[in-house]
């Protein structure tokens, strides 16, 4: 994922989208992302709003006769440019400050740039001195930067009446405020329970050693480094549901309440707009273009994978009668516990036995190894100031030439933002700035215990520094709204889904995935048993991620501006239609799924982006995984150009042809 309001996620890209042109500062100045004292970061926010408050004057007042790509669109550029570097450190401290009121001051100084971009976005003035100059004769980047100027002062309603702009303004505020508390409750509300030693069996040893217990109690948190180990191992049922109910019942209620009143006012935002849902208002920029299409695409998932699922459901049924006779269906708690008793039946694979290969400092190496083979990269541990000492902060050459700053944040801790994903901190500019970004994660600390990562945790490290290569590498364009990853929404998790591939390939991970008490390489046998069994539970993986996606479209297309939407019967309904679980009682899963936040109605982009890295990696396939000219030429044609290009021309470059989704479908339909 990146921080796309990260967060992530990014997808994500913040809450408002970066759009500029830039002056070129030199390349070795870049924001900082030191733990800046509460009074500090205030300061610094108060700085970059006096700066931009000038630009905008500046824009405002160019006379009609005077408007050129120099006098409106550079400065206009550089006001972009100081507010996105500091809305990503604002974004970033926000997450990830250890200390709490300095959390808080992040997020009171994300709110006050977010209300500037979108006055400002709303600003007559401004608009009518970008509006004002002619596109004709301007480079392509240049005309590019304009048009997707002026396409967001539209969707911000800056042609609309002065009352009407009004109302837009204090929606917007209400709406980054009410977001901002949703995140806070998920990422600050982790829950306990506390189990007797021997409930624990089937737990991997250096697990239990990292959870000594204390009266006959072990406490298991629901943060990632307990919570997915857990799920997966614990031969326990009664273990596996109360972890996951305490999962599921994660910010309830307060956010049950909150997400309605988001629900409602963004629904009232998209009318204002002209538009029938917020669902439609959010597909004008996408590739999808349209809330009809993202239905139909929806639902086209959903009638490939039903019948996969509805196999797989059978089969886990099956194995789960000979622990549980009476057993009548597979619960959200069995879905990771039951796969991987099946997978080691079936394909005699022992998830357990594949993650002593991956201890976390080995996995870390071979990453930079790899990424830095294919695209040219060299990696340098620098010291810089940072939020944490667990933080790591590196520098990043291609060929030589320095294009990148990035910091690793790679384990749970109190306060922090508790999923994976990429925060953009700045943007790379042709030239000029140089991007930074860091990764934000959870996974298993070799100073609190083994470090050892499960194989899924491993995939979900390559996707994350999949979206910090695309990030660090798109800086060939001189404007900011075409730097970074700032694509079309629904493309860009693509350049992070392909570098997934890379983790099933026994020649890649015998560089890297050695046996923490061996040294032996993974073998090949042991790869192919791990691809092999991961093509099993294929169906319930993508049905529930349709499940998702329906909630995060259906709830924006029409239910949620319902004032006596009940979020507890909609839950209900939309399992039984699309999830392989059904709905348990006292879970309230919509209350923590902090994309309904941060993606709202866009979370169909998971599966639209996977469908392009499938169509994509078909170059891959036939070139082969390690095809060093492949690779640079995807970097080249596909990471480079950032937002420079529609993101289906950057895909018909790479390809040599339109985009499809004839790969995505074979591999739904393959066994």
């Amino acid at each position: 994922m990146l921080i796309l309001t990260k967060r992530h996620a990014v997808a994500t890209l913040v809450a408002f989208s970066f759009a500029c042109a830039g002056k070129t500062p030199d390349p070795k100045t870049a924001p900082a992302v030191a733990a800046a004292a509460p009074e500090d970061i205030g300061a610094e926010c108060r700085t970059t709003l006096g700066a931009v408050t000038a630009l905008r004057g500046e824009v405002a007042a160019i006379p009609a006769d005077e408007r050129t790509e120099a006098t409106v669109f550079e400065p206009y550029n550089e006001l972009w440019r100081e507010l996105s570097n500091r809305m990503g450190h604002s974004s970033l401290m926000a997450a990830v400050h250890p200390d709490k009121a300095r959390r808080e001051q992040a997020e009171s100084c994300e709110r006050a740039l977010e209300s500037f971009a979108n006055q400002l976005k709303l600003d007559r003035a401004v608009y009518e001195a970008v509006a004002g100059v002619a596109l004709d004769g301007l480079t392509p980047g240049a005309k590019r930067f304009g048009e997707k100027s002026l396409l967001e002062f539209r969707l911000a309603g800056v042609d609309k009446d002065e009352a009407t702009r009004a109302e837009l303004e204090k929606l917007h505020g209400e709406l980054v405020e009410l977001g901002q508390e949703f995140g806070r409750r998920i990422r600050e509300d982790v829950r306990t329970i506390e189990v007797a030693p021997e409930r624990l069996d089937g737990m991997p040893q250096d697990f239990l050693d990292a959870h000594p217990a204390k009266d006959n109690k072990i406490s298991l948190t629901t943060n990632y480094p307990d919570f997915f180990p857990v799920v997966t191992y614990a031969k326990d049922e009664g273990v596996r549901k109360e972890l996951t109910v305490a999962f599921l019942s994660r910010a309830y209620p307060e956010n049950a309440a909150t997400l309605k009143t988001i629900l409602k006012k963004r629904h009232e935002y998209a009318e204002l707009l002209g538009y029938e849902s917020w669902a439609d208002y959010q597909a004008q920029d996408k590739m999808s273009g349209s809330a009809e299409r993202i239905r139909e695409f929806t639902e086209e998932i959903a009638d490939i994978a039903r019948p996969r699922m509805q196999a797989d459901l059978a089969v886990l049924l099956e194995a789960k009668k000979k622990d549980v006779p009476d057993a009548k269906a597979i619960q959200t708690w069995d879905r990771f516990y039951y796969v991987q008793k099946v997978q080691e039946k079936k394909f005699d694979f022992d998830a357990a036995q594949a993650r002593a290969y991956f201890a976390y400092p080995a996995v870390k190496q071979g990453i930079l190894d790899l990424y830095g083979e294919l695209f040219g990269l060299s990696f340098a541990k620098v010291k810089r100031d940072v939020w944490h000492p667990s933080v790591e902060a590196y520098e990043m050459s291609r060929d030589g030439e320095l294009v990148g700053r990035f910091y690793l944040d790679m384990h749970s801790r109190d306060g922090k933002y508790q999923h994976a994903a990429m925060f953009p901190i700045a943007i790379g500019l042709e030239g000029g700035q140089l991007p930074e970004a860091s990764l934000v994660c959870n996974f298993p600390n070799p100073d609190e215990g083994s470090g050892l990562m499960e194989h899924g945790q491993v995939q979900t490290y390559f996707h994350e520094f999949g979206h910090l290569i695309h990030h660090l590498l798109a800086r060939g364009s001189k404007w900011t709204n075409q730097g970074g990853i700032n694509t079309e929404w629904d493309f860009v998790e693509a350049p992070s889904q392909i570098l997934e591939e890379w983790v099933w390939s026994p020649e890649v991970l015998a560089r890297f995935a050695k046996h923490h008490e061996t040294g032996e390489p993974i073998p090949a046998a042991l790869v192919d048993k791990m691809r092999a069994a991961s093509e099993f539970g294929k169906g319930v993986h993508i049905m529930r991620q349709v499940f998702y996606q329906a909630m995060s479209f259906y709830l924006h297309a029409g239910a949620g501006a319902d004032e006596d939407l009940d979020l507890v019967a909609f839950t209900k309904d939309l399992q039984a239609k699309y999830s392989p679980y059904p709905y348990q009682d006292g879970t309230h899963v919509y209350a923590s799924f902090g994309h309904l936040n941060g993606y709202s109605s866009v979370y169909y982009t998971y599966q639209w982006s996977l469908a392009l890295a499938k169509d994509m990696y078909t170059r891959f396939a036939k070139a082969g995984l390690l095809d060093t000219a492949t690779a640079r030429d995807y970097a080249d044609k596909v990471l480079v150009p950032g937002g420079s290009k529609p993101a289906a021309e950057l895909v018909k470059d790479f390809l040599g042809r339109d985009y499809n989704l004839d790969a995505y479908k074979a591999w739904l339909e393959s066994n």
